[in-house]
């Protein structure tokens, strides 16, 4: 019985999310336009881009590193930033994580004077939460956002629904990365 009250409470919870989510989301819809990037170099960004052809919320283009002069006067009016770092991207990019977090910081700058609606995602689950440069990443995208996304698998420990809460930002959650384009398409 404990089991079952649980599981229909927490169906409720996640119900309310999508509904405030959803509500919130409509005085700054999803536009295309779309810029992805990524604080982190991880492929999260291409992840990102792929689901929302997929979902034909396009044009969406992925640069992960892109500048906030890359993204001034381009006409796009959402960016997307997904999270979660690698090492392996990062050492390719010749970057680290706090030149990726001045990056951001100077990229929603610039997206804040163009208009555009910001987007903070979480979509590689918890393999992306394992160490301090994933937590930092998170920590500088998400307060940032107007918006958090993230996919069932990013959330198992409940982080990002009491994150999101004690920002007082939307949550959307989909079940998975091939979920992202159409949950995005329906906040049109």
């Amino acid at each position: 019985m404990r089991r079952k009250n649980g599981r229909i409470f927490a169906g409720l919870v996640l119900a309310a999310v999508f509904l405030f989510a959803a509500v919130a989301v409509q005085a700054a819809p999803i536009e295309p336009p779309i810029a992805v990037t990524t604080c982190g170099q991880s492929p999260g960004a291409v992840m990102v881009k792929m689901s929302c052809a997929q979902a034909k919320l396009m044009p969406t283009d992925s640069d992960n590193k892109l500048t906030a002069d890359g993204l001034r006067g381009k006409g796009y009016k959402t960016l997307i930033i997904t999270t979660g770092t690698s090492m392996k991207g990062m050492g390719a990019a010749g970057t680290d994580v706090n030149k990726e977090i001045a990056r951001i910081e100077e990229l929603v700058k610039a997206a804040r004077e163009e208009g555009m609606l910001v987007v903070g995602a979480h979509v590689e689950g918890m393999a992306r939460r394992t160490d301090a440069s994933d937590e930092a990443s998170i920590k500088a995208v998400m307060p940032l956002s107007d918006l958090i996304l993230i996919i069932e698998d990013s959330d198992k420990d409940g982080f990002f629904t009491a994150y999101a809460k004690e920002l007082n930002k939307p949550l959307v959650v989909v079940k998975d990365a091939l979920g992202i384009g159409a949950a995005l398409a329906e906040l049109k």
